[in-house]
C-alpha cells in the first residue's frame, strides 16, 4: 500500500471518530499527561505571582476540540464557548515528546496567557495516537484554554414598599368618623349640651347627661305644740314632692304633697310629735325627657 492511501485511511478514520460526541475522543492514556500538564500550568501560574486557576470541564472539552489533529468544526467550539459563558482563549502545540508539544503551545501564546491574571479557569487536553505521525503532525497534540466568567450583571434591588397600614377603626358613638386613614387620630364628636337643671352643662359625646339627685334637704323649726317644715330644692327642675312621717310607736302620722319650684322651697306646719317619728320626703320631676326622683330627705325625729 502507497504512503498517500495510507494518510487517505488514517484522515478518513479520524473524521468519523470526530462525528461522535467530542468526549469519546479522549484517548484511556492521556490520563497521566494531563496531570503533569494540569501541574506544570499550576506551577507556572503559581510563579506568574496569580491567583490559582480553577479547572473547568467546559475549557476541557474546547480543549480536545482545538487540539484534535483536525480540528472540531467552529460551531461546536462556540456552542462550548456559550456553555461555558465568558471570554475564552485557546492554544494548541504538537510536538515529539510532549513535553515539546507544551512548550510548542506555550511558544503559541499560551505562557502568556497564564501570567494573565484576569483569567480564572483553565482546561488542557493531551492527544496522542500514532496513525497521524504524518509529515504535517507530529505525534502528540497538546491544547490549552483559558477563560474568565463574564461579570454578572448586578441586579438593582428591588425596592420594597412597605406595607400599607390598616385604617383605624373609631368609636362610632363618640368620634366622627367611623374609620380614619393610619396615621391620624379619631377625631372626637362635639360634646353633648345637657338641657337646663342639671349637674353638669355638657357630657362628652356618647355619654348621657345625669339628672340631679339627692337634691332636696328638710329641715324643722321646732316649737311647742307645732312644728315648722322647711324644704329645699338645689335642683334646676322642678316637681311633686311627698312628705311622709309614720311614728315608731302606733301614733296618727302625716302625709303632705306639694309642689316645688326649680331651685325653690316649700314649708308647712305639723303637730310636733310625741315619740320618735321616720320622716321620708320625696321629689320627681322631669329631666331629659325622663321621669327622675331629684331629692330625698330620710331622718328621724325628734
Amino acid at each position: 500500500m502507497t504512503r498517500t492511501r495510507l494518510f487517505a485511511l488514517r484522515m478518513a478514520g479520524l473524521i468519523a471518530a470526530l462525528a461522535v460526541p467530542l468526549a469519546m475522543v479522549i484517548p484511556v492514556a492521556q490520563a497521566d499527561p494531563i496531570a503533569d500538564i494540569r501541574g506544570t500550568v499550576a506551577r507556572d501560574r503559581a510563579n506568574a505571582g496569580c491567583p490559582d486557576l480553577k479547572y473547568n470541564q467546559t475549557l476541557q472539552d474546547i480543549a480536545f476540540g482545538i487540539a484534535a489533529p483536525i480540528p472540531v468544526p467552529d460551531g461546536q467550539i462556540n456552542n462550548l464557548k456559550g456553555a461555558y459563558g465568558g471570554d475564552v482563549v485557546y492554544f494548541k502545540g504538537t510536538g515529539d515528546p510532549y513535553a515539546a508539544t507544551l512548550t510548542n503551545a506555550y511558544r503559541n501564546g499560551g505562557g502568556g496567557a497564564i501570567g494573565d491574571c484576569s483569567f480564572t479557569d483553565f482546561g488542557v487536553a493531551f492527544i496522542r495516537d500514532e496513525a497521524y505521525d504524518v509529515d504535517d503532525y507530529g505525534p502528540d497534540f497538546v491544547g490549552l484554554v483559558f477563560g474568565k466568567k463574564a461579570a454578572q450583571q448586578q441586579q438593582a434591588p428591588v425596592e420594597q414598599k412597605p406595607a400599607e397600614k390598616p385604617d383605624v377603626v373609631c368609636n362610632p358613638e363618640t368620634d366622627e368618623s367611623a374609620t380614619v386613614p393610619a396615621g391620624q387620630q379619631c377625631k372626637p364628636k362635639a360634646a353633648v349640651q345637657c338641657p337646663p337643671g342639671g349637674p353638669q352643662t355638657s357630657v362628652p359625646a356618647g355619654q348621657k347627661c345625669p339628672p340631679p339627685a339627692n337634691a332636696v334637704k328638710v329641715t324643722f323649726n321646732r316649737g311647742f305644740g307645732t312644728w315648722g317644715v322647711n324644704v329645699k330644692n338645689n335642683a334646676g327642675i322642678g316637681g311633686s314632692c311627698t312628705y311622709t312621717a309614720t311614728s315608731q310607736a302606733g301614733l296618727p302620722g302625716r302625709d303632705e304633697a306639694f309642689d316645688i319650684a326649680p331651685n325653690g322651697t316649700h314649708s308647712f306646719n305639723v303637730i310636733a310629735p310625741v315619740g320618735k317619728y321616720d320622716v321620708v320626703t320625696s321629689c320627681t320631676g322631669t329631666y331629659d325627657g325622663a321621669q327622675v326622683e331629684f331629692g330625698r330627705d330620710v331622718q328621724t325625729v325628734p
